[in-house]
């Protein structure tokens, strides 16, 4: 009588084949228009991320493979709009030739138009809080590439301008902050006064940017 020769085989467990990496990153950038549109048209705070679960078209728990919370996401969205306002801003060669303060009024007028011509960045980027969560949760803003190339050459020009003598005030960041207050009070008047009878626009932008600058000269 022959022997039979016994095979071991290892069973499969039950369940959905593993994902690509592929079909991973086509769910994540599923997730990330979902949660922008959500964010953009219902707001960030009535958002839940059950609710972009369900709009994906999967359990609420499969979500939390791809991002943390709506923090993540939000984060992702601020670095994409980082980039792009730095691409957008990013002076020539030839403007960075140009005496400092030239170079100031240039970004400022580049942010305000950035911000002004992209109104879902805006609402991402700018009008979207997370007003719930703890201060050391919140994700440092400064610290994404785009706005930090911003931030080093406003604070760099601004650098240049007091050691020149060309402004009044000595305190670099005080200057700075003085000249972002100025640009988000223009293209934040525009967004959240709707209703007013604004003049001609271009003129308003030159002349509320002009005025900054003429005020911090000595």
């Amino acid at each position: 009588m022959g022997s039979c020769r016994i095979v071991a085989t290892t069973k499969r467990k039950p369940g959905r084949p593993s994902l690509s990496e592929t079909q991973k990153q086509e769910i994540r950038s599923n997730i990330i228009e979902i949660a922008r549109e959500l964010f953009v048209n219902e707001g960030y705070e009535s958002t839940s991320m059950r609710k972009i679960a369900a709009q994906a078209g999967f359990a609420p728990t499969k979500i939390y493979y791809y991002f943390e919370n709506k923090k993540a996401i939000l984060r992702h969205f601020w670095d994409d709009i980082s980039e792009d306002l730095w691409n957008f801003c990013k002076p020539s060669e030839e403007v960075l030739a140009r005496a400092p303060l030239d170079i100031i009024r240039y970004l400022m007028n580049r942010n305000v138009r950035y911000w002004l011509e992209n109104p879902k960045s805006y609402q991402l980027g700018i009008a979207t809080q997370d007003h719930k969560v703890d201060n050391s949760e919140n994700f440092d803003v400064y610290a994404s590439h785009g706005t930090r190339q911003y931030i080093d050459l406003m604070h760099h020009s601004v650098e240049r301008c007091i050691n020149e003598g060309v402004f009044r005030i000595n305190d670099m960041l005080i200057v700075s902050q003085i000249i972002g207050l100025s640009v988000y009070g223009i293209y934040g008047a525009f967004y959240s006064l709707p209703t007013v009878d604004w003049q001609n626009r271009e003129k308003l932008i030159e002349n509320a940017i002009e005025n900054t600058l003429l005020g911090l000269q000595k």
